[in-house]
């Protein structure tokens, strides 16, 4: 009885972090001038909602709470985002990933003699971390900027300053003249020339802006997954102490038999 609550109570928290995820992912989108815009205290729940995950996988150690883990992630994302078939793919994606993470904790936690909870985390952490960053580059396909460009015949007005930044660093101090207001007329002339032809360039290509972006974001947060795989893991840690502490759950010590080839 006790351990159905323990399951309840994780489930529930699951349930608050993965619906607070998905309401500050209704803000992540793509910024023509630094990239990619990311709440802080979306990161930060992020995290947590992943140690928390992994914890559950580690603490139960049965597969089935995967399915129902992914099925309320899946259904959040479902409700802030739409019941499309792209979204529902991302679900099924999400589904396998977590299968995989609870079968790789499960396997760590019983072949082991003696338990490595780090090594759970990590093990466990990586498909869990890997599968919601499908979820958000998912989301950041639907983006309104991505749309934006993809219905545009121009690049955002806002990559104007890119542009600008790349001509006074390149030809900028080639310019010889003795009024600064006639070297920035110069440069503003030269950059905004070469934005129209960039974009004019560009502009067959537009309509393939949301899936390239898409996968420009889950590019960069694959390479930067061993950050959050690190502090997920550090966070998973602190809460599997804190309950150890408490004595919400205990290492004990018991004989187990095992199988031996003998030839």
């Amino acid at each position: 009885m006790v351990k159905n609550y323990k399951l309840i109570l994780w489930h529930a928290c699951v349930a608050v972090l993965v619906w607070m995820l998905w309401s500050y992912g209704q803000n992540v989108a793509f910024n023509s001038v630094t990239g990619i815009d990311f709440e802080v205290a979306g990161v930060l729940n992020f995290i947590i909602l992943s140690a928390v995950i992994v914890l559950g996988y580690i603490l139960f150690q049965v597969r089935r709470w995967a399915i129902t883990t992914a099925a309320i992630i899946g259904l959040l994302f479902l409700h802030y985002f739409g019941w499309t078939a792209l979204n529902l793919s991302a679900v099924g994606i999400v589904l396998l990933f977590n299968l995989w993470s609870a079968t790789r904790v499960r396997r760590e936690i019983q072949e082991r003699r003696v338990l490595n909870i780090p090594d759970a985390f990590y093990h466990g952490l990586t498909p869990v971390i890997l599968g919601l960053f499908v979820m958000i580059s998912f989301a950041a396909y639907q983006s309104p900027f991505a749309e934006e460009i993809k219905s545009s015949d121009r690049l955002p007005s806002q990559s104007e300053v890119f542009f600008r930044g790349i001509v006074d660093k390149t030809i900028g101090q080639k310019i010889k003249v003795t009024d600064p207001r006639q070297r920035e007329q110069v440069i503003n002339e030269i950059s905004s020339q070469t934005f129209q032809e960039f974009s004019a360039f560009l502009k067959p290509y537009f309509q393939y802006a949301p899936p390239v972006l898409a996968f420009g974001l889950f590019l960069i947060l694959w390479g930067l997954s061993f950050i959050f795989i690190w502090l997920s893991g550090a966070v998973g840690m602190l809460f599997y102490w804190i309950l150890k502490t408490t004595r919400v759950v205990r290492v004990e010590k018991q004989q187990v038999e095992a199988e031996v080839l003998v030839t």
